[in-house]
């Protein structure tokens, strides 16, 4: 029943252009009260039975709730909430998500860079000579130490066989430590060189086969804007 104010009800018609204040309250009741709204009937299955209110039954807590609208359509599904394997599912999918999407902005990174970097294939294979070359540079002149070494150990040794039957002097005995520590040296700087050598190779053989993809895609969307442009169906597309 609708609130009375000073026991008067709101009076029928247009108000008067001077209001009093009954016709005032009214005005005020009208602009104040709440506006109508739907109910809204909550659907839902509990061990095989259909449970029906108008709140959410607590029964439901666990299952989708439908609610309905006064004519008994569909309003919109509160779905049941995740259990906490779908809980932990739905994690790991968002955080595969993420990362997918910081390695396409990685990939996007490099290609830019890339595309800064060189102009054409050609180019990556100068750049691959230029490095490649100054670490075989490394690599030979460690190599030749290395036979330079081994020379002078082959002169200790011929110096050594005059000591077969007693003590080698102490210098001899440094010398020989002296030439197997260069010689070792030698071997790895020559071993890290041609490792480095092949990670270059490596990187540059990925570079140049990247270029030619990118360039490939960009072929294939001028292509596909020229056909856009003339009206021309692509052909790869699906009839």
């Amino acid at each position: 029943m609708a609130p009375e104010y000073s026991r008067n009800r709101c009076p029928a018609g247009p108000l008067p252009i001077r209001l009093g204040a009954p016709a005032v309250l009214c005005l005020a009741g009208l602009l104040l009260a709440p506006p109508a709204q739907a109910s809204f009937l909550y659907v839902c299955q509990y061990k095989g039975h259909t449970i029906s209110g108008g709140q959410p039954p607590p029964e439901c807590k666990e299952q989708d709730i439908r609610e309905l609208n006064p004519d008994g359509t569909l309003h919109r599904l509160i779905p049941a909430p995740l259990t906490r394997e779908q809980r932990r599912k739905r994690e790991q999918e968002e955080e595969e998500h993420l990362r997918e999407q910081e390695a396409e902005r990685a990939q996007a990174r490099k290609d830019r860079a890339l595309l800064e970097t060189y102009g054409s294939v050609s180019e990556i294979e100068a750049a691959r000579q230029r490095t490649v070359a100054a670490r075989q540079v490394l690599v030979d002149r460690a190599q030749q130490r290395i036979e330079q070494y081994a020379r002078e150990r082959k002169k200790l040794d011929d110096e050594a066989e005059f000591y077969a039957k007693r003590e080698m002097p102490a210098k001899l005995k440094e010398a020989f430590a002296a030439n197997a520590a260069l010689s070792a040296q030698q071997e790895k700087t020559k071993t890290d060189v041609l490792q480095e050598i092949r990670a270059l190779n490596e990187r540059y053989d990925a570079d140049a086969q990247r270029y030619r993809q990118l360039e490939e895609m960009a072929a294939r969307a001028a292509a596909a804007r020229e056909r856009e442009g003339a009206g021309t169906p692509d052909p790869n597309s699906p009839q």
